[in-house]
């Protein structure tokens, strides 16, 4: 187990379903958050802007951005005390240690989602999604090396 699991409870799939209404609330913020970085990241960089290293507006930008990295590890540590880490800011993504058929696991939210409907291994990437169930016209069968007969 990694360092990052040690510390994570491994939770029941209804107790991390319980949490949606406050993680619908986080995701919506850290969306929110990241677009801003975004938005700010674009016109500091953009070729020949004619903004002076020094101006009142890229130091205000720059303070901005700090403020906005505080705000990021704050949502960070609101998901974390709810037992999960905040796996891919960009999409907001939530993840949640618990178990499938036994083995770990890290079960998956992203904001909109009525429930958790997605999953990864626990030494998959961060951000990995795998549906939970898997509907028959979703499996491509015609490329197994051992026929499901």
């Amino acid at each position: 187990m990694s360092d990052q699991q040690a510390s994570i409870p491994i939770l029941e799939l209804d107790d991390i379903s319980a949490r949606i209404p406050l993680l619908e609330k986080i995701g919506t913020d850290v969306l929110r958050l990241i677009q801003r970085r975004d938005e700010i990241l674009g016109q500091t960089r953009s070729p020949g802007r004619g903004v002076e290293e020094k101006s009142p507006t890229l130091v205000e930008l720059k303070e901005e951005l700090r403020t906005l990295s505080r705000k990021l590890e704050a949502y960070r540590e609101e998901v974390k005390e709810l037992g999960g880490i905040l796996a891919t800011p960009d999409a907001a993504t939530m993840e949640f240690l618990g178990e499938i058929d036994g083995c770990l696991a890290w079960f998956s939210w992203q904001p909109g989602e009525n429930s958790i409907d997605h999953w990864r291994p626990v030494d998959g990437d961060p951000g990995e999604r795998i549906p939970l169930l898997v509907k028959q016209d979703d499996l491509d069968t015609d490329d197994l090396i051992y026929p499901l007969d």
